[in-house]
This record gives structure tokens, sequence and C-alpha cells, in this order.
């Protein structure tokens, strides 16, 4: 990252320069910021250095943020595209974006796959003004797009006021950045300003009033411009906000001026006098001969921000809020959206104002989906709007804690509950807001204060029969994560029956939830499979990746990886919603194949995605992929080092996030030979499995860790319960091959049965799961040599050697290696096997390779990701990574090294 201070445009140019000859001329991407305070020249700058790159040949497109509008999702991101008589995105591409602001994963994908198809053409220039202005969607945007496009000939440029905002920190490393700070101009330079535009060298009494603006670009010209136009020498700048008054005072009528600053943007006249009917020509023609505002084809605006800040600061509290309410009721009358008009309500609104209020909540019922931070904010202030009196309050409050859950700021929706349940005054209210509140507790962690307030609801008169089920639905789902599946079970049935028979759909959606998540709860796999996917015909795509984990469970990973395919090929209709839990279940997909390469690739995607949408969930799921792969590959040391932040703290509530997290300290302390550290951590989970309403117990896999521990620190009771939870969870899905060969196998192993080994083997044969073939033939094949038969027993272990290494798993490798040793068996092929190194082809995993042909073909990321099966997201992380390994940064440089690489054979 370089960073420079520059007071003059031209020195500001040049250093822009090197980023567009890498673009043009390399294929390379990057970024340039340019910060400075208002008025120092950071537009005239952008608009220097756009002009250079169209000369240079570069597509370019320029947006910009303002202040007034800031809410509206991507706006200066969608006019950078839309911009110019040769915008970037032809009508087509443009009418691909359409209503695609409530999915902004989608969006950002979309816009990606189409800056990618121009920069195949020529190299791109994105511009986009007072960026520290911009709303939440675009400053996603800004921070995602220009990584996901690294190596393209892409250069985004911005510029913001704020020396310190996001928008400056360090990228990715295959794309540089630049960050230009513009600071006042020299003496030299305002003189010289001064002589070209006054003909001759300042006076003293003007020097003294440039001296005194402090090098400001915008105010040295105004103070020469006003002196090139005959005021006198020597007036004091004193000030330039009297001289704004004082150009104010001079116009008979000063609506449009003042309407000008309060939409903040370019305007028609057609539009103010739909706003303000008293607004004529004539009020316009007086305001651009002040020069307050100028004209530039049909639309007007200020000459420049300063002056627009100037007249909003001094407009009176009462005619601000009177303008930004005609302001937001025009946009709602002329076709727009709440979201739109929400930054006028927001503007205009004053205690008890219930018109703003109503406005802000329908805006963050709109943003739930794509802008959760601000539909949070907005309702909120709509709520705190209202007063207790006031009719409106109580269904305001509801709908606050609707979206506030909706938005997962749970904490936030059970205050909100809260105070409008002290002054609800009928049953049926109370018990519908107790249903929200008791959603947000689930989801928090407080199943048992959200039961006492149902059972409390429950005992009002007078509530429906279609709440009272709802309540009970609510009830059953606080239950199962609270209670043992047997105890539980007894209500979530029963509530199911009621749902369905009252034909409430809430209800009906929190029994089915509860009865997906019991059952799943309880190992009963096809059972909670067949609820997930009744759930998602009646709620759409909210519970696919659900689905997606439950056939995986069943062995039935064909289904499942259609499903995802299915996923990624329909990326409208709120795909993006879930994008994170799809991309869980891929990742679990190739964890349990044995891909630990394409799974680490989906825990990398997961933990970008889960940031940009603040799923931390998932990123706890990430975590704990990157450890075990880590503890398979036998890197100890990286697996603590992932676990570590995970454990010591988390947005996670602890009884979700630390039942896997000290599983998996478990294992790894059982994989560095500290058995008896490894029975202190997980004897207590093990034995309360059965009353635990976690999932882990019922995943194949996990209980020949606890059988290994016993029997490593001679702990026969561990052994007893691991197999016998084993053995279980064979009963509970019959004809699955992997809880039966494990149940089979891990017999077995505790009482050394060959022939419980044998058939184990025999089943695990029909398993997809290759590490679960691999555990069993290492088993078998040490017990073979246990009772001496040596030849057997080495042929095993070549067997379950050969299964580890397709996987990766080295750790597993050598361990074997080492059995075998003791044994007196040598093999060639361990010493021609060796890790794969981290820099250069031999670096890449066989994922990476194709990508890296694909792109280095000329095919974009979407179009490879179609062909390889994966998601936009995930190639562009196993771009990233070929990038870092191959030490090369755009496009062009990786064609030419597969080039080479392909000349030299």
């Amino acid at each position: 990252m370089a960073r420079v201070v520059l007071r003059g445009r031209s020195a500001a140019m040049s250093a822009a320069m090197p980023a567009l000859r890498r673009a043009a001329r390399h294929g390379q991407s990057g970024i340039v910021v340019v910060t400075g305070e208002a008025g120092i020249g950071k537009t005239a700058v952008l608009d220097a250095i756009a002009a250079q790159a169209a000369g240079m040949g570069f597509r370019t497109g320029v947006g910009k943020a303002d202040e007034i509008g800031r809410i509206s999702p991507g706006a200066p991101v969608l006019l950078a595209l839309r911009s110019g008589s040769s915008p970037l995105l032809d009508a087509a591409a443009l009418a691909d974006l359409d209503d695609l602001t409530e999915h902004p994963l989608v969006l950002l994908d979309r816009v990606g796959a189409h800056l990618e198809r121009v920069a195949g053409t020529a190299p791109v220039l994105v511009v986009v003004d007072d960026a520290q202005w911009a709303d939440q969607l675009s400053r996603l945007a800004l921070r995602v797009l220009p990584d996901r496009l690294a190596g393209h000939p892409v250069v985004w440029l911005f510029a913001t006021r704020d020396p310190a905002d996001e928008l400056t920190a360090p990228p990715g490393p295959a794309v540089r950045l630049e960050i230009i700070a513009l600071g006042p101009l020299a003496a030299g330079d305002v003189a010289a300003i001064a002589r070209d535009r006054l003909g001759r060298p300042a006076s003293a009494a003007t020097q003294r009033m440039l001296d005194g603006v402090g090098g400001n670009p915008f105010l040295v010209t105004q103070i020469l411009d006003g002196l090139a136009g005959g005021a006198p020498d020597g007036v004091p700048p004193g000030s330039f906000v009297r001289a704004v008054e004082a150009a104010l005072d001079g116009l008979p009528d000063r609506t449009v001026v003042l309407l000008a600053a309060v939409l903040g943007r370019p305007f028609a006249l057609d539009e103010a006098q739909r706003i303000v009917p008293s607004v004529g020509s004539a009020d316009v023609d007086r305001a651009v001969a002040a020069g307050l505002l100028c004209r530039a084809g049909h639309l007007l605006s200020f000459r420049h921000d300063l002056v627009r800040e100037t007249v909003y600061a001094g407009l009176s509290p009462s005619a601000r809020q009177d303008l930004h309410r005609r302001c937001a009721r025009h946009l709602l009358a002329s076709g727009h959206d709440a979201l739109a008009a929400a930054p006028h309500a927001r503007a205009a609104a004053t205690p008890g104002d219930e018109e703003s209020a109503a406005i802000l909540c329908e805006a963050a019922h709109q943003a739930a989906g794509s802008l959760p931070e601000t539909a949070g904010e907005l309702v909120v202030e709509a709520f705190e709007l209202v007063r207790p009196a006031q009719e409106s309050w109580q269904p305001t409050g509801e709908r606050c804690v609707d979206v506030l859950g909706r938005v997962q700021r749970d904490a936030d929706a059970v205050r909100v509950a809260d105070a409008v349940l002290a002054r609800a005054t009928d049953a049926e209210t109370s018990a519908r807001i107790q249903v929200l509140a008791a959603r947000a507790l689930w989801r928090i962690g407080r199943p048992a204060e959200s039961v006492a307030r149902i059972d409390d609801a429950l005992t009002a008169p007078g509530i429906s029969v279609a709440l009272r089920a709802r309540l009970h639905a609510a009830r059953a789902l606080a239950l199962t994560r609270m209670a043992p599946a047997s105890q539980s079970r007894r209500a979530v049935e029963p509530a199911l029956v009621d749902a369905r028979a009252v034909r409430d759909h809430d209800a009906t959606m929190l029994a089915l939830q509860a009865m997906g998540e019991l059952a799943r709860n309880s190992g009963h796999h096809a059972e909670s499979l067949a609820y997930f996917r009744e759930l998602r015909a009646v709620s759409g795509t909210s519970y696919l990746a659900e689905e997606i984990i439950q056939l995986q469970l069943l062995d039935r990973f064909s289904d499942a990886g259609a499903l995802l395919e299915a996923a990624h090929r329909d990326d409208r209709g709120g795909i993006e919603a879930i994008l994170p839990s799809l991309t869980a279940a891929r990742m679990w997909q190739d964890f349990s194949l044995g891909h630990l390469d394409d799974a680490e690739a989906g825990a990398r995607t997961l933990v970008t995605i889960g940031r940009e949408v603040g799923d931390h969930l998932h990123e706890l799921d990430a975590v704990l992929v990157f450890s075990a792969s880590a503890l398979l590959r036998g890197e100890f040391a990286e697996a603590a080092e992932r676990l570590a932040p995970a454990t010591s703290g988390g947005a996670a509530d602890e009884a979700v996030r630390l039942p896997g997290l000290r599983l998996m300290e478990g294992w790894l302390a059982a994989s560095d030979g500290r058995a008896e550290d490894a029975r202190k951590i997980l004897g207590p989970l093990l034995f309360g499995a059965r009353d635990s309403s976690a999932d882990w117990p019922w995943w194949p896999g996990w209980m020949r860790v606890f059988v290994r521990v016993g029997r490593a620190t001679g702990d026969q009771r561990l052994v007893r319960e691991a197999v016998s939870i084993a053995a279980e969870g064979a009963a509970r899905n019959r004809g699955v091959a992997s809880f039966q060969g494990v149940a089979l196998a891990l017999r077995g192993l505790a009482h050394l049965d060959l022939d419980a080994l044998t058939e184990a083997n025999v089943v695990l044969d029909r398993c997809p799961r290759p590490l679960l073939r691999g555990n069993a033939a290492e088993d078998r094949g040490r017990v073979l040599l246990a009772h001496g038969r040596r030849a057997e027993g080495l042929a095993e272990l070549d067997r379950a050697w050969s299964i580890y290494r397709g996987t990766g798993a080295r750790a597993a490798m050598a361990a074997v290696q080492r059995v075998m040793r003791r044994a007196g068996a040598r093999r060639a092929k361990w010493e021609t096997d060796a890790a794969r190194p981290r820099q250069g082809w031999a670096a890449l995993t066989d994922a990476e390779v194709k990508v890296a042909e694909l792109i280095s073909a000329g095919h974009t990321n979407k179009a490879a990701a179609h062909l390889l099966n994966l998601s936009p997201n995930t190639v562009s992380t196993h771009l990233r990574s070929v990038f870092a390994k191959l030490d090369v940064n755009s496009r062009v440089q990786l064609t030419n090294a597969v080039h080479a690489l392909r000349q030299t054979g």
C-alpha cells in the first residue's frame, strides 16, 4: 500500500497513473483512494483522472454518494455502472440488476460477472465520489468487489473526506492500494492561481484574504472569482457563510434553493414544482444568476457541496422538517418505495410523528432482507417516535419486534417486546408479541425464559384458537433446546397436530421447525429430512440447507449434490439470503467425502460471506472444518491456532458455540498424545449426550474418537458408552452404511472382535465417506496384527494408508506407517510421498488447477463456476489462492504462467 500527501491536481494525477498503467498494460487490478477535507479538490482530481483514463482506452463509470440519500441501497455504485453516453452495463445487463438491491449477495455476483465481461474487452475504471456518505450496500460492494475481481484490469477510484475510512484498509494481496491524501495548496500554488484568475499578482489585501483560507482550493477560487466579478478588494473573507446568506437574501423567493439543499441531489424544475407548487422558472433563473445553483442540461444542482451544506445548516428546524416531509410524500406519491423516502422521513420526524414513524417502519420491513443493520436502526427510530398514548404505538412496537427478530437483533427485540407488553391491554395482542419474543429468545439461547413467558400467556382467557396453536408451537420449539428429545417430543408432536388443524401458517412453520430440530437432535435423520422438506415446501428455500445436511447424514450425497447444484443455478428468488447455509452445506459435503482441499476453500468462502452478512454461526462452522482438516493433516499447532479465538469468545451463544469446540479440543488433545486431557474434556460431553439437545452424538465418526481415548486411558466405561451410542445411532438410521458400519467397527474395536471388524469393513465398502472406510481398515489391520495374522494385517493397513492418502489425511498415514514399521514392514511409496509444497505449481490443489486452467483460457469466474458446479464466490476463493501460490496478481500473468508451464512440458 502506498500513501502520498499531495497539494496539486497534476501531482495527484501522476500518483494515480501507475494504477492505470498496470491495468491497461498488464491486466492488473487496483484501488486508488483520494482523501481530503471538503473543498480541497477531490472531485476535480477524480474528474481529471477519469478523463485521463478515457484517453487510455478505459471504459469508465462515475457515481456519487450524497448525505441525504445514503439509505438508498447501492445508489452510487449502480449510478457508476449506468453513467455516461457509453455506460459500463448495457440495457440488458441493467435489466438483469432490476430489483436485486433486496438481494445483495446476488447483486454483487451479478455486478462482478458483468464487470468481468467488460474488462475482457477493455480496462475499466469505476469512480465513486463522496464515498464517506455511501450507503451500507454500496460500502459492501466497494469492499468486496475489488477483491472478487482481483486479476482483472479493473481500477476502483474513490474519494472520501475521512482518512480513516474502511475503504482505505488494505485489500487482498492480489489488489494494490494507492492512497492520495490531498493537502492544502502551497503558497506558491495559490499565488499562481491568483495571477491566472486576476491577470495580475494579488494585492496585499487580497493576499491576506487568501492566506486566511488555509489553502482550500474551493475557497481560494471563490474569493478570486468574487474579485474578478467586481467585488471590492480587501473585503474580509469573513465569511463564506455570510456570503451565501447574502446571496439568499437577494432572492425574492429562496424556496427553490432551500429545496435543493434538502433534496441533496440534482433535480428538474418539474420535480421541484410537484414538491412545492409555488416554485417557478424565474426563481430558478435568479438562483442560477446569483451563483447558488447551476444547470447541467435540464437538471439543477449546487455549484459545490459547501454551498449546499451552508444553506442546509442555515435552515430553521421547522423549515427543514417541512421540506423533508414534502420530499418524503413526493417520493411515495411518485412510486418510490418507503426506503427511498426514509432519509427525508428521518429528517422530518418529531416526537409523536406517526406519519414519519409509518414510513420508517415500512422502510425497515423492506430493508430487513438486504440491509439488516439499516433495518434495525430504522425500526427502532420508528418505535421511539411514537408515544404510548397514540393509537399507533402498539402496532408499531409489534412490527418493531418482528423486524428486529428477522435481522437477528434478538436482545433488542426482547427489550421492545417487554416495553409493549407492559402496556398491552388485551390478551390477544400480548400473546402475538410473546410469540415473537419467544422466537428471539430461542435464537439467543434462553429457552427457559421463552417457555415461562408462553406458559404465562396461555393462562390468559380470550386467546384465539390460531394464536393458542402458535404459542404451543413456539413453546415446543423452545423445548428442543432445553430438554432431552424424549421429553420435548411430548410437546412438539401435539403442537404440529394443533397447528395443522387450525391451518395457521405461522404456527405450522414453528411446529415443523420444532419437529425437524427434534428429529435431528435425536438422530432420526430420515424423519428430520421429511419435516425440513415439508417446511421448505411451505416456506420457499429457507430450509434448503437443513434438508441437504440431512441427506448427507443419510449417505445420500448424490441427492445432496444435486440440490446444491440446483441452488447454484438458481441465483434469484432469495437464494442469496441463505448463501451462508448453502456454502456450509457444500463445505460439509466436501469434508465428508474426504475432499479436504475443497472443504477448506469452502470454509474460507464461508468466513468471507459470514463477515459480509454478519453470520457468526456459520463462521464457527468454518472454524470447525479448518481445525478438523489441520488435525487430519497432522498440523496440530495450526488446529489449536484456529480454535483459540472461537473458544475464548464469540458472537454466538455459548450453548450453541461450545459443544462443537469442546469436541475439537478433545480430538486435538488425543491427536497430540494427551490422552488423559482428552478424557477429561470428552467424558462430560459423552455422558451428557443422551440428555443433550445437540445433534453431534448422531453424526457418524465422532464415537471412534471416544473409544480410542477410552482405550488409551483404560476407561472402559467411556468405551462402553461410546459403543452404545453408536449402536443407537445405527438403530435409528437403519440401512445407512455409515451408521451401521461405524457401530460394527466400534464394537469390534472395543472387544477386539475380528468378525465384527470384518463385517464392518464389508458394510463400509458401501459408505461414501472415505475417512470412515480408512478408519475401519486401520482398526481391523491393527487387530489382525495383534492376533498374529501379519500378512493380512499389513494388507489391511496398506489399504487404510491408500485411503488416507487419497484424502490428504497425513496424520493418519503417519500413524499407519508407525504401526507397519513396528511390524517390520517397509514400503517404497512412503519415501516418495511428500507433503504438498506451499508455493509453485505443485502447491495447487486439484480444484485450483482446474480454476487456473479455465481462467487462463478466458472464462469468467461465473462461467468457471458453472463448469465446475461451484459458486462464483468459491471460484474467487480458489483464484485468490492460485495468485498467492504462483506469485501472480493478474489474469494476464496467470495466463502467461500457464502457457509457460505447457511449453516446458
